[in-house]
């Protein structure tokens, strides 16, 4: 039944446009706000607030979807928009098309604000440096938005995506809070507990990820940009993520991108890889579902 609620979400993505109001209702972050300030008040035990704040959601629609698991259609329905509801809250397509179709068009001040607005949303979502290029920002974002919400929902049902999401929400809201001129002086710590965790939550479907970018492109040049990350983020684990995303896509890209002319046509051949890589898991889903139904 999870199989298929991902399949519905997926064409639901695709075909429909979901308002950012509904994805990222105010209820939703003024819970997120409270959470921060509840995980401020004792940053010793931070880590294990924020995760315990992570969780009452989760666990709030695990207790909904149990009670709907006798009604087949009505857990379908449910399941689905819980998915979609965790998806985002931004369409990632949807931006990088804007982005490549204002880059093809020569639309200069249009290229470099829908630029300038995915850059920015990635540099609110990660830890260290922001990242040089859009295409490179569609690799990381992939698993901020929709891997890590999928692998999640495979892996713990609805629950397990609705947590994923909230995680990156709490990380989000808090490095915003840290950056501001007149955070408070613990701000920076719940920043990066709030960073930390989600790191750990998002550790598994990354290295997938990055493995899919290796079936779905060049798997040595992958690889090759997988060993390169090793050597180079050797002092970090859960926390460099998105460096081992960028390794790894680029690589699997190989010569198509130092060959693309510039950012627009490299975001476009990066959404691709996405697409495929999208693909791959998909089937790989389909399988392992396969295999549990004839057991």
């Amino acid at each position: 039944m999870n199989f298929v609620a991902l399949l519905a979400a997926i064409v639901w993505e695709r075909l429909v446009a979901v308002p950012r109001a509904l994805r990222e209702p105010s209820w939703l972050l003024a819970y997120v706000r409270a959470a921060l300030r509840l995980v401020a008040r004792g940053t010793d035990s931070g880590l294990a607030r924020a995760a315990a704040c992570a969780l009452v959601p989760g666990l709030a629609v695990l207790l909904l979807t149990s009670l709907q698991r006798g009604y087949g259609l009505l857990y379908l329905l449910g399941a689905t928009l819980v998915l979609v509801f965790s998806l985002g809250p931004r369409d990632l397509r949807r931006e990088v098309n804007d982005y490549c179709a204002a880059a093809a068009r020569g639309d200069a001040a249009e290229t470099l604000r829908l630029g300038a607005d995915l850059l920015g949303h990635d540099a609110g979502q990660r830890r260290g440096p922001g990242l040089p290029s859009v295409a490179e920002a569609v690799f990381v974002q992939a698993n901020n938005r929709l891997f890590g919400v999928l692998f999640w929902f495979a892996l713990a049902g609805p629950s397990g995506a609705l947590t994923f999401r909230v995680t990156d929400l709490l990380r989000r809201e808090a490095i915003e809070r840290a950056e501001r001129a007149d955070a408070p002086a613990e701000a920076q710590t719940v920043s990066d507990i709030c960073q930390r965790l989600h790191g750990c939550i998002a550790f598994l479907p990354a290295r997938l990820l990055a493995l899919a970018y290796g079936v779905a492109g060049s798997f040595d040049e992958a690889f090759s940009g997988w060993r390169t990350y090793l050597r180079e983020e050797k002092d970090f684990f859960f926390d460099a993520n998105d460096r081992l995303l960028v390794h790894a896509g680029k690589g699997a890209l190989a010569a198509g991108w130092g060959a693309a002319p510039g950012d627009g046509p490299r975001a476009a051949a990066a959404l691709a890889l996405v697409d495929a890589a999208l693909y791959v898991w998909i089937v790989a889903l389909a399988l392992l579902t396969l295999l549990r139904w004839l057991a």
